[in-house]
C-alpha cells in the first residue's frame, strides 16, 4: 500500500509541475516597442488552427512583449498580395500555403513550433535593431491590407479566446497549481507518517 501511495504521489506531481510557468526567463521589460508577430493564415487551415490554439493559452503572459496581427489571405486578394511580397523577400516559394509567420526581418515556414516562435519574438524584442520588414513593405506598395487582432483571428477559427487576459478555457493559474502541489506533497508525507505509525501499532 506505501508504494502504491508513493508511486500516485509522484505520478500527480509530475503531471502538475511541467504546467508551472518560469516567469524568470522573460526579459525586463524596457521602452523598446513592442514586437509584431505577423501570423498570415487562411481560415480552415489547421496547422493555423494549431498555432493559435497554443498561443490562446499563453498570449496573455507575453503581450508585454510582442503582439499577433493577423491576415486572412485565402480569401483577400490584397492579404495575399502581401503574403506573395513577404515571401518573394525571403526567397521562398510564392504561393498560397500558410500558416506563414514574420517577426521582425525572420520569418517562420509551415511547420511552425510555438515555443521557437515566442522565442524568436522576446529575441526580437531585445534587439536594439528590430526593423518590422511587413510595415514597411506595407507602407512601400501602399498596400490596404484587412488585418485582424489575436482575439479577432481566434474568434473567426472558433477558438475561444477573450482578449485581455480571460481564456474561456477553465484553465489553473500558477498560483492554483503550486498551491495543488503543495497540498498533494503535504498529503502524502501525513499519509506516510499514519501509515508508519499504524505499521509500528501491528
Amino acid at each position: 500500500m506505501l508504494k502504491k501511495l508513493l508511486v500516485s504521489l509522484l505520478v500527480v506531481v509530475s503531471l502538475v509541475i511541467p504546467n508551472v510557468k518560469a516567469a524568470d526567463d522573460l526579459p525586463t521589460i524596457t521602452d523598446h516597442e513592442k514586437v509584431t508577430i505577423y501570423l498570415f493564415r487562411g481560415n480552415g487551415c489547421h496547422y493555423c488552427q494549431g498555432f493559435l490554439t497554443e498561443m490562446s493559452e499563453i498570449y496573455d503572459d507575453y503581450t508585454d512583449y510582442f503582439e499577433v496581427v493577423a491576415f486572412e489571405s485565402w480569401s483577400n486578394q490584397e492579404n495575399m498580395e502581401l503574403l506573395y511580397d513577404a515571401k518573394e523577400y525571403f526567397g521562398e516559394e510564392v504561393d498560397s500555403s500558410v500558416p506563414f509567420l514574420v517577426i521582425g526581418d525572420d520569418y517562420h515556414s509551415i511547420g511552425y513550433n510555438t515555443d521557437v516562435i515566442i522565442e524568436e519574438a522576446l529575441k526580437a524584442y531585445q534587439d536594439e535593431s528590430y526593423t518590422d520588414l511587413i510595415a514597411q513593405i506595407i507602407e512601400t506598395e501602399d498596400y490596404d491590407v484587412d488585418t485582424e487582432t489575436f482575439a479577432e483571428a481566434c474568434s473567426s477559427e472558433g477558438i475561444r479566446y477573450t482578449e485581455g487576459g480571460e481564456v474561456a478555457s477553465a484553465g489553473l493559474s500558477d498560483g492554483a497549481i503550486v498551491a495543488i502541489i503543495f497540498s498533494v506533497i503535504i498529503v502524502g508525507f501525513g499519509s506516510l507518517v499514519l501509515f508508519s505509525r499504524q505499521q509500528r501499532k501491528n
